[in-house]
């Protein structure tokens, strides 16, 4: 229950339960009431979820298809290891340590999958933090009245008692009461299920008996602002607002998975499945053969052979790592970007980013500096041609501009503190110039605001009433050309001359604003509402004509002319008029030669199936509204175009949420804005999308990278065991060869051999090509189209033709060190060829890595800047050579065992030269092939239109 105790002119008091409110509506709070009352009540945010479990995380890892599969391939060679120690009555070293190694075997593919689990489980727990430290990047703000002054805080700093200001797009930061209120409505569809914004009177009287939807005197916390102005008094923070209360509304966000992710697990379970039938398959061949020698069926030799060969091929089919390795890349990028200030929100994003064909840009704050400077003013007569303007009229053009603005700024000790339009903050900078009254708090307490009328895209004006000198003089600011038809005091000829002086700072890019006033009496003041506006907007004098400007930033340019040459799109949105909107656009290098404009009123008189044909044309968009943005969003989308949108209002949510790649402002974009972007710009500046985009298009392909270089060692490994087992059973049937083998097992790579590899060469390289930039130029490429498969630009026949590559020349390792070992040891054959197999495969699969950083050859590549590649290069083969020439772990991994490991020194030698040449050859052949990734000319400056026919129309 609500006890109003006591209110006077400034000093309001509340007990609401146990709660007593008390402040000044005037000063708001002071810094010792501040810090009392948060030591208090806490901060203002909802208790955080759940911590990730680690162990959690760890044991949701072996949901995974391949995990399951080497599961089973372990506790199926534990059972045969346990089979084959009661039959040999536990002979651990009988018959060369075979009992050992059958158990050592299934441990190093256990071992295998729980490291695997705990990179998967690591970087799942590092991924949830990196979304926490991304959700403080861009925390909730607020502007709050404290001691005396308009000021901009962190929402979860605000306190019981503060004062609260909230304007078109602001989220609600806590539950509050009303103080003043002008034409504000509220979403409030997240407490009460409306999707139509509630309206809200400050003066109706306090009762919480009524529904949650009936309190027109109450906001509440999370709520969105759709339109007008409101200062409230924080009545309710954290868990004791009524969204606190109603936990269940508060649920933590599930987590979504991008295109490009869902085609890696889908691309996982199509190597799973295909390791299961290989098991099975190769289990048919080997009964096939047996058969086919005329062998008994009932040699446990053979079932134990067959068993493991099969449990290999499996091994050798899945590349383990794959969805771990993939995640680890997108999660560094996602990083990285968010040092750039390009905050993402969503993972889908950045495969977006690598597509992003069209940019739609807002000109202010992303293109420009977002520091309007007031160049000119003219009254009709005068000029501020000097720095000092002493002109009456012209400093009340000043004055009255920043009465009639919901700006502010402090200025402390030569530090400027500014919150609200950078066109309103314009004028308060030259008010600080030029008027006795320096600062707005000063000529606000001269001349009190007595009723405003926020300003609206569709009205394009903003109007409050002031009592000045003792009388209530109105004031309208906003466009020229609907002020100007207002207006009583000017005559036809004075317009005009108004008119073309407006044209004339328009041409030279400046923005324009014109000021008119009037005098109402205290019955016209009686009658003021929100529902008569037209009325009260009208009959103005005229008072000035303001010219701004806001340079270019400084990056811009550069950007656009990176866009170009990338064959991206970039588009001018801006709600200036035609001429400064092409005259800007000249100047950044957006509207060039054949491009066009439009204003949104010529906008409105096409249809969708117009625009949709002849978007490509369009370079510039003036005087649009803010739904027009979803036209152009859903007419470039009808072409199969990826599309960027800025946006920093609440009116842009919709545009913002449907364009594949939503980007808010950071600074300037309102909280709703933020809510629907996928990223936020945290400077405000166009250059962060496109470095954002570079960054997208990087991150796509290392992880291509990566995908390709798990692919590659699993054909090479699949065609070695699988092809290799057929041909070398059928060549070791001879006589010749049958008399040397002797009772020997029949293998090509034991499981342990190949998961060795798969975690060696594939685990290093892939963080460090993850880490690793390359020098290659991704903005001198076509974007990727969205439809297209992983396998597009020639990465499909790439890796099938490296996997067939490294496999046949394993292969023929596999038969040189067993013809070797036939002459200097034949009771070896088998270890010493597997041996032989298993460096060629293993060296040739690491090197790989560093020849996919680069479409030059290996011998051409620097080192030192590919040093993090060439690192884990060196790492992963010397882990290769130990387990070759150690010999006890060269007889756990049935490896050749001999001090002199002379296969082990002809697979170093043979490993790398034979493997340079043939794959620059073949990485030359698909280059040649692909035309799809084809590089943009240095001086093509032109827009290619991306089609899921591959014909695509060059626009100058």
């Amino acid at each position: 229950m609500t006890k109003l105790q006591k209110k006077s002119h400034n000093q309001i008091q509340y007990q609401i339960n146990e709660i007593e409110i008390k402040t000044d509506i005037k000063t708001g709070l002071n810094e010792n009431e501040i810090k009392a009352r948060q030591e208090k009540y806490g901060k203002n945010k909802l208790d955080e979820t759940k911590k990730l479990n680690p162990f959690i995380a760890y044991l949701s890892q072996f949901k995974d298809i391949l995990v399951i599969i080497l599961l089973f391939a372990s506790l199926l060679s534990y059972i045969l290891a346990i089979v084959n120690g009661v039959e040999s009555n536990w002979n651990w070293y009988g018959n060369n340590n075979r009992l050992l190694i059958e158990f050592i075997e299934p441990t190093i593919i256990l071992f295998v999958v729980l490291t695997n689990s705990a990179i998967g489980a690591i970087q799942e727990i590092k991924s949830a933090k990196a979304i926490d430290a991304l959700k403080k990047l861009s925390p909730l703000q607020s502007r709050v009245i404290r001691n005396g002054n308009l000021m901009l805080i962190e929402a979860t700093d605000i306190t019981i008692g503060d004062i609260v200001m909230v304007e078109s797009g602001d989220v609600i930061p806590a539950d509050g009461y009303l103080l003043t209120s002008s034409n504000l409505s509220v979403i409030e569809s997240s407490l009460t299920g409306e999707s139509e914004p509630a309206f809200k009177d400050a003066n109706m009287a306090r009762n919480l008996q009524l529904p949650i939807a009936d309190r027109r005197f109450m906001v509440y916390s999370s709520s969105i602002v759709a339109t007008g102005t409101g200062y409230f008094v924080v009545t309710a923070i954290a868990k004791n607002t009524e969204l606190g209360k109603i936990s269940n509304l508060v649920s933590s966000q599930k987590s979504t998975i991008s295109p490009l992710q869902i085609k890696i697990n889908k691309l996982g379970k199509i190597f799973g499945y295909t390791g299961l039938a290989l098991f099975c398959l190769s289990f048919i061949v080997q009964i096939i053969f047996q058969l086919a020698t005329k062998s008994s069926l009932t040699d446990k030799i053979f079932w134990s052979t067959s068993i493991v060969n099969a449990i290999s091929l499996a091994v050798a089919a899945i590349p383990e790592g794959l969805i771990a390795f993939s995640s680890i890349i997108l999660a560094i990028g996602i990083q990285r970007m968010a040092k750039q200030k390009a905050i993402v929100k969503d993972l889908m994003a950045v495969e977006a980013l690598g597509s992003c064909a069209v940019i739609c840009s807002d000109k202010t704050g992303t293109l420009t500096q977002n520091k309007m400077t007031i160049i000119d003013i003219f009254d009709g007569k005068n000029f501020s041609s000097k720095k000092q303007i002493t002109n009456e009229n012209l400093i009340k053009v000043i004055e009255y501009g920043s009465l009639c603005s919901e700006a502010n700024l402090i200025n402390d000790n030569g530090i400027y503190k500014v919150a609200g339009d950078p066109t309103e903050i314009s004028f308060l900078y030259e008010l600080e110039k030029h008027s006795i009254n320096k600062y707005k708090n000063n000529l606000i307490s001269q001349h009190p605001r007595l009723f405003t009328i926020p300003f609206d895209s569709s009205r394009k004006l903003m109007t409050s009433i002031h009592l000045i000198n003792n009388e209530n003089i109105l004031i309208t600011k906003g466009a020229p050309d609907v002020l100007l038809h207002k207006c009583a005091n000017i005559n036809q000829i004075e317009k005009q001359k108004i008119l073309e002086q407006n044209e004339k700072w328009a041409n030279q890019a400046y923005r324009v604003l014109a000021i008119g006033y009037r005098k109402v009496d205290n019955l016209f003041l009686n009658k003021v509402s929100q529902k008569n506006i037209e009325e009260i907007e009208s009959g103005f004098e005229f008072l000035g004509l303001i010219a701004m400007i806001d340079p270019p930033r400084e990056t811009a340019r550069e950007s656009i002319l990176q866009c170009k040459r990338a064959g991206i799109k970039p588009i001018m949105i801006t709600g200036d008029n035609l001429n400064t909107a092409i005259a800007i656009a000249k100047n950044l290098g957006i509207f060039t030669s054949g491009d066009k404009a439009i204003t949104g009123t010529d906008l409105d008189k096409i249809s969708d199936d117009e625009l949709t044909k002849t978007i490509e044309q369009y370079s510039v968009y003036a005087r649009v509204k803010p739904e027009d943005k979803l036209r152009i969003v859903n007419a470039w989308q009808k072409n199969e175009q990826v599309v960027a949108m800025t946006g920093d209002g609440v009116n842009d949510a919709p545009a913002l949420k449907a364009s594949d790649i939503g980007c808010a402002m950071g600074i300037t974009g309102t909280e709703a804005s933020k809510q629907a972007a996928n990223i936020i710009l945290a400077d405000d500046n166009f250059a962060t999308i496109v470095k954002a985009v570079d960054n997208g298009r990087s991150i796509y392909q290392k992880i291509k990278n990566v995908i390709q270089n798990l692919l590659i060692t699993s054909i090479a490994e699949i065609i070695l065991v699988f092809i290799g087992l057929l041909v070398f059973r059928a060549i070791f049937s001879s006589i010749s060869w049958k008399s040397q083998l002797g009772n020997q097992e029949i293998y090509i790579l034991s499981a342990s051999q190949l998961l060795w590899i798969n975690l060696f060469t594939h685990g290093f390289p892939a963080i460090a090509l993850g880490l690793q930039d390359s020098k290659e130029n991704f903005m001198n490429h076509r974007p990727i189209y969205k439809y297209e498969s992983i396998f597009s630009g020639g990465m499909g026949i790439d890796t099938l033709c490296k996997g067939l590559l490294i496999g046949v020349l394993s292969m023929m390792g596999y038969y040189l060190g067993a013809l070797w070992a036939y002459y200097n040891s034949p009771n070896n054959i088998i270890s010493a060829a597997s041996t032989m197999a298993f460096l060629i495969l293993g060296i040739t699969a690491a090197f790989n890595s560093i020849n996919l950083m680069s479409s030059k050859p290996i011998i051409l590549l620097n080192p030192i800047y590919y040093w993090k590649v060439y690192l884990s290069v060196i790492f992963s083969i010397s882990f290769l050579i130990i387990v070759a020439f150690a010999n006890k772990l060269a007889l756990v991994f049935k490896g050749y065992v001999n001090l002199k490991s002379a296969p082990a020194l002809i697979g170093i030698g043979l490993g790398l030269p034979m493997f340079l040449i043939p794959i620059y050859l073949i990485q030359k052949v698909t280059n040649l092939l692909v035309s799809k990734f084809e590089k943009f000319d240095s001086n093509n400056s032109g827009f290619v239109m991306i089609k899921s026919n591959n014909k695509s129309k060059h626009i100058q």
